[in-house]
């Protein structure tokens, strides 16, 4: 490293720790501010459940396997059942990322690179989302990037790899049972391995076991337990809503000034792969296994769009889960470009942190803002309504045509149980109050119900509450609701709506509406 690359390299370093060190402390400040929110009041729901073998069953209804929900169980059991508490799990698998991103790469790559593809990580929306989310995301993502890079290891040194083969199958056999976009990856990490080491074939043997295994338990509890009708209405696999969700979670893997910097550096060592080739055969074999890597995004989500052909299971999480893979090819490649540029890529990698950093404290604060649904204020707010102890409340639900709503209703109440009643103080049930396509229909809609509350015979003020009418503009579900007061023989100048406003990814500039009580003034 020459005089002039290595002040430079110094600073990137410092940098890099310093977003991964605001990222940590963002994270552990949001674990008391965010309340449980729809998806994980799912995974509390069965941690509660006071008996393994019947939290299994119950979880075995779910689109994924049960792994993460057996853990969070006995992690429940020692840790207790609050936010802070639970989402200390999630929190460990997520620091354990960023280990190993950091300590697990091959002998030879640079603190740099490591550090970048860390602080890439740290800045993402899928951090963001996921690093201390009570979902089995945190834990798919570590078990993955400790099997790539078990993997790399093995590649640059197949004759000494002994517990990087035990690390590998072991790791990518959890993942396999962990979640079903991770099976693809780790079914990936096995092909890239033998395509660059045939040597490796019983390594990677092992693990297509593994992921075999896992799939085969998966396969079972699908056909099974797997309610197909209700899955394909939750992911429509139609080409836009395919197109829009693969590219929401391919987007997630990082703030465009990191990302766009790190493929600048990808293509810096292609290009001088084109002019130059490769030292031996090891360099050969650890750079083709990067770049196997970093196409692993890509070949989770072309598995996962021809599984969900068979069995509707994409939406955008489904790609974040291959992301990881991605991260881990970025070090090799970067340190590669960085060694063969070594001036122009750590002053590129400099600029994209102090530009990002900057970026990130021009609108983050040390106390971040509530970046998910407050299911815990809203029911605080119901338990305080006067006349609503015990009471009825209709939940808003949207769908496209009448013909939707099914016939046994045992489901959606169960649904709207689980995800109202967690915190629910004034043993309150929740019922649905269908809108079709965002608007009022009298043949659906709880009219008693509205009827009793608009002439006073039911004292509770409370006509509806939503969580995830996500698809229409808060204005548009308060009109509706006002239509529904008129056609009720009421004034519809008395509705009264309090949303309760959370932040996209805790950034100010970015206020949703989606989470609101709705009542009626006297």
């Amino acid at each position: 490293m020459s005089r002039i690359s290595r002040p430079l390299t110094h600073i990137a370093c410092a940098l890099a720790v310093g977003l991964i060190a605001l990222a940590l402390w963002r994270l552990v400040a949001s674990l008391a501010i965010n309340s449980f929110w729809q998806d994980e009041l799912f995974s509390m729901n069965l941690a509660r459940v006071p008996h393994f073998a019947q939290m299994l069953r119950s979880a075995a209804s779910d689109t994924h396997p049960p792994t993460f929900y057996a853990l969070l169980w006995g992690w429940t059991r020692l840790a207790g059942f609050g936010e802070i508490e639970t989402r200390i799990l999630p929190l460990l698998c997520s620091i354990g990322l960023l280990a190993t991103i950091l300590c697990l790469p091959r002998p030879g790559i640079g603190v740099l690179p490591r550090l970048f593809v860390a602080a890439l990580v740290a800045t993402s929306h899928f951090w963001n989302e996921h690093a201390a989310e009570v979902r089995s995301y945190a834990l798919a993502a570590l078990l993955l990037a400790l099997a790539a890079l078990a993997s790399s290891r093995i590649v640059a040194a197949p004759d000494n790899t002994r517990k990087w083969q035990i690390t590998l199958v072991l790791s990518a056999t959890l993942a396999a049972a962990t979640h079903l976009f991770a099976l693809y990856g780790a079914a990936w990490i096995a092909l890239a391995l033998v395509g660059v080491r045939l040597g490796q074939w019983r390594t990677a043997l092992g693990v297509i076991a593994g992921v075999t295994l896992a799939g085969a338990a998966y396969s079972t509890q699908i056909l099974l337990f797997h309610d197909f009708g209700n899955s394909g209405l939750l992911f429509t696999p139609t080409p836009a809503f395919l197109l829009n969700h693969v590219m929401i979670g391919l987007r997630s893997a990082g703030l465009p000034l990191l990302l766009g910097c790190a493929m600048l550096a990808v293509l810096a060592t292609l290009g001088i792969i084109a002019r130059r080739g490769f030292s031996d055969r090891t360099d050969r074999a650890a750079t083709l296994h990067d770049i196997a890597l970093l196409a692993g995004p890509l070949a989770v989500t072309l598995a996962g769009l021809l599984v969900t052909l068979i069995v509707p299971s994409l939406n955008y999480r489904g790609p974040q889960v291959g992301l990881v893979l991605g991260w881990c090819g970025l070090i090799g490649l970067i340190d590669r470009a960085a060694k063969n540029h070594s001036h122009v890529v750590p002053a590129a990698l400099l600029a994209a942190l102090a530009m990002t950093g900057a970026w990130l404290l021009s609108w983050q604060g040390l106390r971040p803002l509530p970046s998910r649904p407050d299911f815990r204020e809203l029911a605080r707010q119901l338990a305080a309504q006067p006349g609503c102890k015990g009471a009825v409340i209709p939940v808003l639900r949207d769908v496209d045509a009448r013909e939707d709503i099914a016939s046994d209703g045992t489901g959606m109440l169960t649904l709207l149980r689980e995800r109202f009643g967690y915190y629910d103080s004034a043993g309150q049930r929740f019922i649905p109050f269908i809108l079709v396509r965002g608007g009022y229909d009298a043949q659906v809609a709880p009219r008693a119900l509205l009827a009793g509350r608009l002439t006073g015979q039911d004292v509770c003020p409370i006509i509806a509450i939503t969580a995830d009418v996500r698809g229409y503009p808060a204005a548009r579900i308060e009109q509706s609701l006002r239509t529904a007061i008129a056609e009720s023989g009421g004034d519809p100048a008395r509705l009264q709506a309090r949303w309760l406003i959370w932040y996209v990814d805790g950034h100010p500039d970015q206020p949703v509406r989606s989470i609101a009580l709705f009542s009626l003034r006297p």
